[in-house]
């Protein structure tokens, strides 16, 4: 294993998270661990962003063209408030699927932290994450540059602790790209790199991020991802993988849509399971697994729209055909914003209105509920011709976390009732 300059001068950057979900014990990138948090986040003030793209270093990332084509259990503060009703599970479910009473979730009202960046950089389109009780926002200034990781640490009561500068360059290019928690660690799949992260105790970066792949040719069957999507499942049964949804390529500069898969410690490539995304611009996703069994469900929708989709994985890592679900219910703005998982509940951010349904143990989903609405827009920045942003969301204990333009917003999970 390799380590890499934190500026990354020879390879174009990108990242995205996808979806966050909950369990009791995980593995990591590349070594075990007990699972201590999930990834979801929200931030504040706005930035426009500047949709010229192909601002990146060494040269070496080109602008795509304007046609191209298109776990720790989450426990609860004893002062946690009273959660409502939830929405009537679907129709498909049945009486062995349906979940407990009480299994599901809502969130509270949301809370901001202080500002993490000035009004000269920005978050987005760049991912965030939580690993352990630290959340990490990456952060750059408006023409690609100072790309400072931030990290603060979660309190008891939700709250984050001071930032602080966890890397001086964490070497993520101006490109959205995949950057997800995997068990107690965290990696990025940019532009060819399986990169594990390295964090100290004290929410630090410990040097550059270490490189897991051999070959940067050969790591996702010859693609180059950026503008790409990804989730991390751990299955109830304790199997894991990596999933890779598809994105934009450099190689061969278009999108793909392949389906691949990497275990958990990872190896240093992907492979193909034989599926695609069904969107020709994969869009934020997110991962359920229930409890003890050997299948769960992958969510996905379209980047920037409203079309969601669900995938059957299994512990064997394979995959069945997708099933288009109801859509995301229309959000503010853009509309663009987090999907991630929390209890037996999947949650949506379009824009500043946040909304959740409730999920069966055969995928099945709830009605969409609205909850309490973000001060603003999540997403403020994404890459020209509407390419997606990195997921940037997290679960820490028993709070959901979702980065903004300058803030990071915080609401407290509420166990509810999975049908009214």
């Amino acid at each position: 294993m390799r380590s890499m300059n934190r500026r990354l001068s020879t390879f174009p950057a990108a990242r995205a998270w996808p979806a966050a979900l909950w369990v009791l014990s995980c593995l990591s990138c590349a070594t075990g661990f007990d699972h201590v948090g999930d990834a979801s986040e929200a931030g504040d003030d706005f930035h426009v962003a500047d949709d010229t793209a192909g601002e990146h270093e060494g040269g070496d990332v080109p602008d795509v063209p304007p046609d191209a084509d298109d776990a720790a259990d989450l426990d609860l503060p004893p002062d946690a408030p009273d959660g409502d009703d939830g929405p009537e599970v679907s129709d498909d479910a049945t009486d062995d699927t349906a979940p407990p009473v009480g299994d599901c979730a809502v969130l509270g009202a949301w809370t901001a932290s202080e500002p993490f960046a000035d009004d000269s950089h920005v978050s987005h389109p760049l991912p965030s994450f939580a690993v352990g009780s630290w959340y990490y926002v990456h952060t750059m200034a408006a023409g690609g540059g100072e790309r400072i990781l931030y990290s603060a640490q979660a309190r008891a009561d939700g709250t984050l602790g001071p930032w602080q500068e966890a890397s001086p360059d964490h070497g993520g290019g101006p490109h959205g790209f995949t950057a997800i928690a995997v068990g107690a660690d965290a990696c990025h799949f940019r532009n060819g790199h399986i990169a594990r992260y390295r964090f100290t105790a004290d929410g630090h970066m410990d040097g550059d991020v270490e490189l897991l792949e051999s070959d940067v040719g050969t790591a996702y069957i010859g693609e180059r991802y950026v503008w790409d999507t990804a989730v991390w499942a751990p299955f109830g049964s304790g199997s894991q993988y990596v999933f890779h949804l598809g994105g934009f390529s450099f190689v061969p500069y278009a999108y793909r849509q392949h389906v691949l898969r990497n275990g958990v410690p990872m190896a240093a490539s992907f492979t193909d399971t034989g599926l695609e995304h069904p969107n020709e611009r994969p869009g934020k996703s997110a991962f359920f697994g229930p409890a003890g069994l050997d299948r769960g469900y992958i969510f996905s929708g379209a980047s920037g729209g409203s079309r969601l989709w669900r995938a059957e994985a299994h512990a064997d890592g394979s995959i069945s055909g997708w099933t288009e679900m109801t859509g995301l219910p229309a959000g503010t703005g853009n509309e663009r914003g987090d999907l991630f998982v929390a209890r037996r509940t999947l949650f949506s951010v379009r824009g500043s209105r946040v909304f959740r349904s409730a999920l069966d143990d055969a995928g099945g989903m709830g009605d969409w509920q609205e909850l309490p609405a973000l001060p603003e827009d999540q997403i403020d920045v994404s890459w020209g011709d509407g390419h997606l942003e990195g997921a940037s969301s997290g679960v820490i204990a028993g709070f959901a976390y979702v980065t903004g333009p300058k803030r990071v917003y915080w609401a407290p999970i509420v166990p509810s009732a999975c049908s009214p």
